[in-house]
């Protein structure tokens, strides 16, 4: 089997960027603010660290204006682009679904070298809306080289990041994203509420191409709430430890396939 991809969002400096590197880490995932001031240039550092050492930095924007967007991308030239707006799934959000995609498409044409990763939400446990999803992967696969599901909360909660998907802490619906996984040929990554306690089961359950977290390898405050752009090092060597074990099962169990 394939190498089972690390991500880890959301590095901000080059120090980070290369402690993460060096435990293991694949792709350093970072996040560009404001649509106003978007050139920083201590995460551009970031970004050229990631690909002199050979890992993947990958990048989103929380804005959609496409022209912005690509401007952003001509300074920074992450190797990955990362969409993550919140999917309205039905047809009374097609409109709205195909301006999201329509600033896709745009940003793919005029950067091809550059590869574009599209979140894919995932409601939690017992919660989450399988048929769209799954209907909508055909229209959108040529569009991206690689899909993150994560977990989009209920209708009753606010997002943390109003009109994206993703910072919960929570884990999504397991069994959807195993549907996900074996019904398109894009590699998914398995991310929402990832930590080194669940990465582990995560990976056996959904078999994802691979694992990102966030919230959960965050440093805590003096409260035990996560800070933010800020990683907890151990928490990450723990998660890379566990997606390495967990890729280990998969190859014996794929080795022995008559072995229950």
């Amino acid at each position: 089997m394939k190498k089972i991809v690390v991500q880890i969002y959301e590095v901000q400096t080059p120090d980070e960027a290369e402690s993460l590197i060096n435990g293991g880490v694949d792709h350093l995932g970072s996040v560009v603010l404001d649509p106003e001031r978007w050139k920083v240039a201590e995460l551009k550092d970031t970004v050229r660290l990631a690909a002199q050492a050979g890992a993947k930095s990958s990048m989103i924007p929380l804005f959609s204006d496409p022209d912005t967007i690509s401007r952003m991308l001509d300074f920074y030239r992450p190797a990955i682009v990362h969409f993550c707006e919140h999917l309205p799934l039905g047809d009374e959000g097609r409109k709205q679904l195909n301006d999201i995609f329509a600033v896709q498409r745009i940003v793919k044409q005029r950067f091809p070298e550059i590869q574009t990763m599209r979140t894919l939400p995932v409601g939690l446990p017992g919660e989450a809306e399988t048929d769209d999803l799954l209907a909508l992967l055909p229209e959108i696969e040529h569009l991206c080289d690689w899909f993150l599901t994560d977990t989009s909360p209920t209708a009753r909660e606010a997002a943390p990041v109003p009109g994206f998907v993703g910072i919960t802490g929570r884990p999504s619906d397991w069994a959807v994203v195993a549907k996900l996984v074996a019904s398109t040929p894009v590699p998914v990554i398995l991310a929402g509420g990832m930590s080194p306690e669940n990465v582990y089961d995560g990976i056996v359950q959904t078999r994802p191409a691979g694992v990102d977290s966030c919230t959960q390898t965050n440093r805590r405050d003096p409260a035990g709430n996560p800070v933010r752009f800020s990683k907890d090092m151990d928490r990450v060597r723990r998660f890379v430890e566990e997606t390495r074990r967990a890729e280990a099962c998969i190859a014996r169990d794929e080795a022995n396939p008559d072995i229950s």
